[in-house]
């Protein structure tokens, strides 16, 4: 199958809720370069419909989740006006297939950066931090994929909600304070009045989610410069597993180690 045949497979797919077989079991090589073919095209159409490009996702960055999920790098997938939504909106849990919440670190870049920088400067570059939701969700029945068909697929992106945004021009206690929390901060995820797991910030690729921008940045250096952005959300991974999302849940995000408050959502 051709790639703006995959494209429109999963296109369809998505806007009718139905389960696409795998792009990696058509028969012919379908690697992660393939994948970010069919990807680019995906975005294309999409634009063309009038979904403005409004960020970058950073997914599979919690190392703890691969073996779970069949995947060995962080994947990369656009987010769209028609996808990202502000703390006041709601998600739409029911057009999705098989969703799954996951609490994210977020930035907005002022400036363009390299994967060169250290971590302060690559935080320099940035003029918001902030914490967020992603609904992910997968047209593949179970979960069951490669990284190559994850990536095809939107890169499993459903919705992301913008929680609270900080902005670093006004953050009194200053970027170096900000590096240190950020790759040792712990966040306790409540679900319903339950704790569900606490996760740190050394799930995200070791380091934490300083370490997930520069990911995206080398990405963007090597394969798709036209995804390096500025003034977007660009997530950087779940800080704990996936977890099954129902619409009426409530969450709470409570951090350690790191100047956010306590926040309370409904989904």
């Amino acid at each position: 199958m051709k790639n703006m045949s995959i494209s429109k497979t999963l296109l369809k797919c998505l806007h009718g809720k139905t389960y696409a077989k795998l792009p990696s079991s058509f028969g012919r090589k379908f690697d992660i370069n393939v994948a970010y073919q069919v990807a680019m095209e995906i975005c294309e159409s999409r634009n063309l419909q009038g979904e403005k490009l409004e960020g970058i996702k950073v997914g599979f960055t919690n190392m703890n989740i691969w073996k779970q999920y069949n995947v060995n790098v962080p994947i990369f997938g656009p987010m769209y006006s028609s996808t990202v939504i502000n703390h006041n909106n709601k998600f739409n849990i029911n057009r999705y297939l098989e969703p799954k919440f996951e609490p994210e670190i977020y930035f907005k870049l002022k400036k363009y950066p390299n994967s060169k920088m250290t971590d302060l400067e690559l935080l320099d570059c940035c003029s918001h931090f902030g914490v967020g939701i992603e609904i992910v969700q997968s047209i593949f029945e179970g979960w069951k994929f490669s990284a190559p068909d994850a990536i095809a697929a939107f890169g499993l992106h459903g919705q992301f909600k913008k929680l609270k945004e900080i902005n670093l021009a006004e953050y009194s206690e200053g970027i170096e304070a900000l590096g240190r929390s950020l790759s040792n901060f712990s966040l306790t995820l409540v679900k319903n009045g339950e704790v569900v797991e606490k996760g740190h910030a050394s799930n995200i690729l070791g380091k934490g989610p300083v370490e997930s921008l520069r990911s995206y940045v080398l990405f963007c250096e090597n394969n798709i410069n036209d995804w390096l952005l500025l003034d977007k959300p660009v997530t950087t991974g779940t800080i704990t597993n996936a977890y099954d999302v129902h619409e009426g849940e409530e969450y709470i995000l409570a951090f350690e180690d790191i100047p956010i408050e306590a926040i309370k959502t409904k989904v």
